[in-house]
């Protein structure tokens, strides 16, 4: 079954005009690299919506994961639903697709607006019947969820380096312009090196 993913940027509604043209060119960049980068996981193109939503359907966990990441290190705000089921219909674009794998997304991320809990994000809907891959993929994608949150924007930066890029303690110094032991300890803070594991490992 496809996993569907709905994430409405909070914050994003309450941004200047002139600053929402470049929040929107970024974040149009951002889902283009999400699609280059896990095509062969894109059931359709991630999409940017004029609701200030950004739609996935995918059929893996990592384009999902990886988006939240960039979209911390934008440091927005955002709420997310999970869903999964079928697709009555696919298009070439997310936000064109539809079926009960959109509409459980959507009753996910509806659960968490009427929360009056500010700190929960993140809420998912999983058909009956949905294999045990497609249930770890969703679970996973939080759990990673709730450890980023977690982290400084420093942190944030270290850990996408090393967990997406593959750099080393010394590249990732450079990048950053710091030192190699600040990049250390600030890595040995944070769970990192067991999610980085964690990847590689459902990957094989």
């Amino acid at each position: 079954m496809p996993i569907a993913a709905i994430i409405d940027l909070t914050e994003s509604k309450t941004i200047e005009i002139m600053d929402r043209k470049e929040l929107d060119e970024s974040l149009r960049s951002m889902i283009q690299m999400v699609y280059k980068r896990f095509e062969k996981n894109c059931l359709a193109k991630p999409t940017l919506t004029q609701g200030d939503s950004i739609e996935l359907l995918v059929n893996n966990w990592k384009p999902i994961i990886f988006l939240f990441h960039k979209i911390l290190l934008m440091e927005l705000d955002f709420k997310v639903g999970l869903g999964t089921s079928t697709i009555h219909l696919f298009r070439e674009n997310a936000d064109e697709c539809d079926g009960p794998a959109f509409w459980n997304a959507r009753e996910a991320l509806e659960e968490i607006k009427k929360m009056k809990r500010k700190k929960v994000i993140a809420s998912f809907k999983v058909e009956s019947g949905t294999p045990k891959d497609e249930i770890i993929y969703i679970t996973s994608s939080i759990l990673f969820l709730t450890n980023l949150k977690m982290l400084t924007l420093s942190q944030l930066k270290y850990c996408y380096y090393y967990m997406w890029e593959r750099k080393k303690i010394s590249e990732i110094a450079e990048i950053t312009k710091t030192s190699k032991g600040n990049v250390s300890k600030n890595l040995s803070k944070t769970q990192c090196y067991t999610l980085t594991r964690l990847i590689s490992w459902l990957e094989a």
